[in-house]
């Protein structure tokens, strides 16, 4: 994921963005079965315990909170509090990412509101709520409509409210970072600093602590490195131990980020470190993942290359629990790939061609160069030959290129049914049965499958230290099977057959506009390669391009 692409704010409703809490933490109950006799004053006390958990990170008191209010309201017929109870718990599932989750709990407060005027404080809290989740989930112009319509609906039906600013606020910040995810940063800034204006118009201490990292974070990707540390600082210099540890990371991470690009990794370091701790504490999964990444620029530019290997393996690991929360999942396009495949195809042809005229030399002076002839048609026949399987092999991929959504998975099966046909027509050529395997079509088929499933759901290739061995002990096979079954179905060793995936993950990860900004090493220890050393060979042999001039090709 791109730097730029990090600083999500998911500002909380106004009910519990702007209400100071106090310091300590309260115990919380074992039991939700709780009688109350007033319910409305447990309403009050699990509203204000919420708040207060809130403020400071704990997400899972947070949590349990909430269902005890989501709890007395249903069971008291108390609409709004239900209302703020399923608000809340969206929330939750919105900071942890679990953003299917968080959808449900929004629609399901929305369609509490619908039968409420527009002068209802929970259908704007609501509305709000929903147009800073579309940022959180990529919906950038759907956050922006949603908030500019709050914007009109807060001016006409809200006016005099003392919350009126307050709601404001919350709806400009939603659109400036909406602006910045889209790169328009000057847009992102002007909405920013008005947000700022109107926190410290209402003295809101939490508002005007995210206001001053929106707009920090605006400097730094405007590349005023100096502005954004500054407002940064001014942001850290607001928190208190009431305020959340959320906003103490994203403030310490700017900086830090700010350091990096200033080429000081000595300052940017203990900055990381500290927002790392504060992200496992919390459990911020997305900051946790910028940070990592963050960290091995650090460690790369002080050379400390055993600790930016950790700090890459630790990425992948909070990159990969991230991702497996969104809803979603973008395409690859391989528009360009297919271009630089179909140059590929049209030089080799012209290779076979001329190996063709050359053969014809070769036998002109066959009687004087004898053993000459020999050796060098021997050479020539496995390159005739090697070039020839290569254009057919690259030929395939275009076509199956066409189709964006194919995954290798499935590619590796029409290979596999390729493979088959060009056997069964040498077979039916020279009369006899293939040599290749012992084992029948029935069992080549069961064990390709089970390989190719084993290869997608579990992603063996991504160890760098994966052995044969260890495979063939998984699927419950001897390394002898193993290797008959890749040779027999796809004509590749183990080492092709693990390399064609780790490429494959390289190409897509080079692809990603999140990794514009990624170092050819760290891409190549995600894939899965041991080194830089192999992961340019392999990449280069498969490809016809190093992993740089591939990504440079690119970008033409």
């Amino acid at each position: 994921m791109s730097s730029k692409n990090f600083l999500l704010f998911i500002l909380h409703a106004f009910s519990y963005s702007f209400i100071s809490a106090q310091n300590g933490q309260d115990s919380i109950p074992n039991s939700y079965k709780q009688v109350f006799i007033h319910a409305q004053d447990s309403v009050v006390k699990y509203t204000e315990l919420s708040k207060k958990v809130y403020r400071t990170g704990n997400l899972e008191a947070y949590k349990t909170y909430s269902n005890i209010l989501l709890t007395i309201a249903k069971t008291n017929h108390l609409r709004d509090a239900e209302i703020r109870a399923l608000a809340n718990l969206a929330i939750y599932h919105q900071q942890t990412a679990q953003y299917d989750v968080a959808l449900t709990m929004y629609l399901e407060a929305k369609k509490l509101t619908d039968s409420l005027d527009n002068t209802s404080y929970s259908k704007i809290m609501v509305e709000a709520n929903l147009g800073n989740f579309y940022n959180a989930t990529g919906k950038y112009t759907l956050a922006k409509t949603t908030m500019k319509e709050l914007v009109e609906l807060i001016n006409i039906h809200h006016k005099g409210k003392d919350y009126k600013d307050q709601f404001l606020a919350t709806c400009y910040s939603a659109m400036g970072t909406a602006a910045l995810y889209e790169k328009n940063l000057d847009e992102a800034l002007g909405y920013m600093t008005h947000v700022k204006d109107l926190a410290l118009k209402f003295k809101s201490n939490d508002m005007i602590i995210k206001s001053y990292i929106n707009i920090s974070d605006c400097h730094r990707h405007l590349k005023q490195y100096d502005k954004a540390i500054s407002n940064a600082t001014k942001a850290l210099d607001r928190i208190t131990k009431t305020e959340s540890t959320e906003s103490e990371a994203l403030a310490k991470f700017i900086i830090g980020a700010s350091y990096i690009d200033l080429n000081q990794p000595n300052k940017a370091l203990p900055l990381l470190k500290d927002v790392k701790d504060i992200a496992k504490q919390g459990h911020y999964l997305k900051i946790k993942m910028e940070v990592h990444q963050h960290l091995v620029k650090v460690y790369e530019s002080l050379n400390l290359v055993e600790d930016a290997f950790e700090e890459q393996k630790a990425y992948s690991l909070a990159r990969e629990a991230y991702l497996n929360t969104l809803s979603k999942a973008q395409r690859i396009e391989l528009e360009k790939e297919s271009k630089t495949k179909s140059s590929i195809i049209n030089k080799q042809q012209k290779s076979i061609a001329f190996l063709s005229r050359e053969k014809q030399f070769y036998i002109f002076f066959g009687i004087i160069l004898t053993l000459l002839l020999i050796i060098s048609s021997m050479v020539y026949w496995k390159k005739r030959k090697r070039l020839a399987d290569e254009s057919i092999q690259l030929e395939g991929d275009k076509i199956l290129l066409q189709n964006e959504n194919e995954a290798l998975k499935d590619k590796l099966n029409a290979l596999a049914v390729r493979v088959k046909q060009k056997e069964q027509l040498v077979n039916h050529d020279v009369q006899i049965k293939s040599q290749k395997t012992s084992l029948s079509q029935a069992e080549q088929h069961m064990y390709m499958n089970k390989i190719l499933e084993y290869m997608e759901e579990e992603k063996p290739y991504l160890d760098h230290e994966i052995k044969q061995s260890d495979i063939a002990s998984k699927l419950d096979m001897s390394v002898h099977l193993f290797s008959e079954v890749l040779n027999a179905c796809f004509e590749k060793n183990f080492n092709m057959f693990i390399n064609l995936y780790r490429v494959d993950k390289a190409k897509q990860l080079i692809k990603k506009p999140e990794y514009a900004h990624y170092k050819i090493l760290a891409i190549g220890y995600e894939a899965g390669f041991p080194s830089k050393t192999s992961f340019n060979r392999v990449f280069k042999g498969l490809v016809g391009l190093t992993p740089s001039e591939y990504k440079n090709s690119l970008e033409l």
